[in-house]
């Protein structure tokens, strides 16, 4: 072969090792299997140091993520032997260090991620069986340069490595041959070996991604700096992921820079890149124009698909291309031929008896469940509560599983309340009434001696009783011609009084059925009108509702509606007493066998209140002759509890 064909070999090696981005020799002679433990460490200046070890040399390849930051490392053909799962780091930007088994099939592969706390600069260096990740030293390159990639070795009995300026002579000679027009002579194709690129797909390599950059780092340009990340808003609560759609890229990496290209030679080309066999549809035509840097080979792909209205179907290791309609209308197809195929087949017929479901319930379930085929039929028998199914035998036996699911024993629930309402009041009530009467005339020989007034009399009375008047104590004093008389008389009282009400209302229910239970009184309320009279009764009583759900952890839901009424005869409207309501409406999770207080109301009414003569009431010790007290304290509490508890049968 001569040096003008070898150079371009050599050149083609080149380019499509920096297109996959593989950061390792082709050979995989002494690669790890197992990855046997991660390290940490520090330098001299503090940084942390990460040791990951396997049991030979490990390749890699690294991922960048924000949001929030990470840096990823996975390494292909390595089984995670690392019993811990995570290792806290907690210094120079780094949160903590995450390994784990990424893949198992058809290839394994382990990934060890480190968590970040934001732009940390890194790098990666190969030391034996041993890859070292600095953190906090040179600021971090992009993740796919080439100028950064260790050179390929040659492969074995291939050509020898090619110098740098030997591989820019033959970018240079190759450049030359694609540009010209007429097709390479027979000769240079004769001495090909069976692996070479056509022409056109060779200008796809060395349009994918330049054969090498610089190796001067003064002359390679700064990366530009990270985006400034704004920190999320505070909040309470955490975000969670139910279902993503995304599908994960785990292709090698690739940098790709295309211009009208053919799409068929695009093809070509990730056929070389992934070893995987393609086939065409005859329909399958179009130009690609496309610019990707650093992209899995598996996303660009699907990213050209999605560009010329084409998908793919794979089956094993062949990728078939064809248009979404033609792909569409072939899967359309098959369904209905299977579907024809199945209802081919003679129905078969079966009857169920149920005995804890209602076979009309079962029976709605079934038809709108999607379980039947076009042939299937449900026939329900109330009187022996059965079910008569008939439908294809393929179709059959999910039908009875699901009966079987459906008609299973429903557990109960024996639920138990308890209202305690209690009370405490106090009543103190000190009151007085007092007067005096003096009378100066001639008859009782009390006149003054004065012309006028000759004769007088004076009169006070005090009169501030106590309200309850259970205590009177009275006094009266005169002299002895009675001309000047003192009346006085005290009233107290003094009450206390403690109550205490217990209502326990019980009832057991089965799973997910209501009960309810009452007891008390119906008041009847009479409505009148021009021409008709309407009696309504209004419940005074203790009532309890309630619907239960078992929980596969065995706890109870309780959906609870509890009333607790009583007619209050000494408010009435007419004849028609006033209703005391205690009332809570609610739903909570108990244990089975478990108490909660599901409601309260503590009730504090306390009132002091005094009467009596202006000035006069204030004066110490002596005031008490000249007012009176009264003082209320009255203490209420409700409490309810609720106890659930799931009943054996048998």
């Amino acid at each position: 072969m001569s040096k003008h064909g070898m150079s371009i070999l050599a050149a083609l090696a080149l380019v499509a090792s920096a297109a996959v981005g593989s950061p390792w020799a082709s050979s995989d002679a002494g690669a790890a299997r197992d990855l046997m433990a991660v390290t940490v460490s520090s330098d001299a200046q503090g940084n942390p140091v990460v040791t990951i070890s396997g049991d030979g040399a490990l390749r890699y390849e690294t991922l960048e993520l924000d949001s929030p930051r990470r840096l990823v490392l996975d390494l292909p053909g390595v089984n995670s032997r690392v019993q811990t799962r995570q290792v806290p780091v907690g210094t120079g930007g780094v949160e903590r260090i995450r390994v784990g088994q990424y893949r198992v099939e058809p290839d394994p592969v382990s990934r060890v991620v480190f968590d970040l706390e934001g732009a940390v600069p890194y790098r990666i260096e190969e030391r034996g069986k041993d890859l070292v990740v600095a953190f906090g030293g040179i600021p971090a390159e992009p993740a796919a340069p080439v100028a950064e990639a260790p050179a390929p070795p040659a492969p074995p009995e291939e050509a020898a490595p090619v110098p740098a300026a030997e591989a820019a002579e033959a970018t240079a000679e190759v450049a030359e041959a694609v540009a010209e027009p007429a097709d390479p002579p027979a000769a240079a194709v004769a001495e090909a070996p069976a692996r070479t690129v056509p022409a056109e797909s060779l200008d796809l390599l060395l349009r994918a991604t330049p054969v090498y950059e610089s190796a001067e780092p003064e002359e390679a340009p700064a990366p530009p700096p990270p985006p400034a990340r704004v920190p999320p808003p505070a909040t309470s609560f955490e975000t969670k992921t139910i279902a993503v759609d995304e599908r994960q890229y785990t292709g090698k990496r690739l940098s790709l820079n295309l211009v009208d290209a053919d799409v068929k030679q695009v093809f070509r080309l990730f056929h070389e890149i992934s070893g995987l066999n393609f086939v065409l549809d005859p329909s399958v035509d179009g130009r690609v124009t496309i610019v990707l840097d650093n992209t899995p080979w598996d996303q660009a792909l699907d990213i050209i698909l999605k560009n010329n209205g084409l998908d793919k179907v794979m089956e094993d290791n062949v990728i078939r291309i064809a248009s979404t309609q033609k792909l569409a209308s072939e899967a359309a197809a098959r369904k209905q031929l299977k579907e024809a195929k199945e209802l081919e087949v003679e129905p078969t017929t079966i009857t169920r008896t149920l005995s804890y479901a209602k076979a009309k319930d079962v029976e709605r379930v079934i038809r709108d469940g999607g379980v039947l085929s076009a042939r299937g039929k449900v026939i329900v028998d109330d009187r022996t509560n059965t079910l008569i199914i008939s439908d294809i035998p393929k179709r059959v036996e999910p039908v009875d599983v699901l009966i079987s699911t459906l008609d299973s024993e429903t557990p109960q629930v024996m639920i138990e309340a308890r209202i305690i309402e209690t009370s405490r009041e106090f009543v103190q009530d000190f009151g007085v009434t007092w007067g005096f009467s003096a009378i100066a005339d001639a008859s009782r020989g009390t006149s003054t001696s004065l012309a006028f007034p000759h004769n007088a009399s004076v009169k006070y009375g005090l009169n501030l009783p106590g309200s309850g008047g259970a205590s009177n104590l009275a006094f009266k004093f005169g002299n002895v011609i009675d001309s000047f008389t003192l009346d006085l008389a005290l009233n107290a009282l003094e009450t206390d009084g403690r109550g205490r009400i217990l209502s326990s209302p019980k009832i057991a229910t089965q799973n997910n059925e209501r009960a309810e239970i009452e007891q008390g009184v119906r008041i009847p309320v009479v409505n009148t009108t021009a021409t008709e009279i309407n009696v309504e009764f209004v419940s005074a009583s203790l009532r309890l509702g309630v619907t239960p759900q078992i929980t596969a952890e065995g706890t109870i839901i309780l959906d609870v509606e509890l009333e607790n009424n009583s007619p209050d005869f000494s408010n009435r409207v007419g004849d028609v007493p006033a209703v005391n309501t205690q009332r809570a409406q609610t739903k909570i999770l108990i244990a089975d066998g478990g108490t909660t207080v599901i409601g309260g109301i503590f009730t504090v009414n306390e009132a002091s209140s005094e009467q009596g003569v202006p000035w006069f009431r204030k004066i110490p010790v002596f005031g008490w002759l000249f007012k009176t007290r009264n003082i209320t304290n009255e203490n209420r509490e409700l409490l309810i509890f609720l106890t659930p508890k799931i009943l054996k049968v048998g």
